[in-house]
């Protein structure tokens, strides 16, 4: 039985067969997603045979797309990709009271 090392040291993230980070995540959710695709065929009457390849592609597809992820984006990539995406282009401000009141002194003296 294959020994893995759990041991990662301070401040280092965790890399499970190279996969780093959350990315290990989206493997196991993907794994999850491959066996429920196939125990829903197999339950439907899909051959075997079909079932068995289906399975297969899908799982390779998904594996060398959790990878392909992982050595694109890295271990906080995607999340970076994700707030990027996420925030606005541009900031407009439609109301000039914003900047009528600047130069007032608002202590009072």
């Amino acid at each position: 039985m294959p020994q893995y090392n759990l041991n990662r040291g301070i401040n280092k993230p965790w890399e499970f067969n190279g996969l780093i980070g959350g990315n290990v995540y989206y493997l196991v959710a993907g794994i999850g997603l491959v066996f429920a695709a196939f125990v829903t065929m197999y339950l439907l009457g899909t051959p075997l045979l079909l079932t068995v390849v289906i399975t297969l592609v899908l799982g390779g597809g998904m594996w060398a797309g959790v990878f392909a992820l992982n050595t694109k984006y890295g271990e906080h990539g995607m999340m970076k990709a994700g707030a990027r995406r996420s925030a606005p282009k541009r900031i407009t401000n439609r109301q000039s009271r914003l900047f009528q009141n600047l130069n007032e002194d608002r202590t009072g003296r």
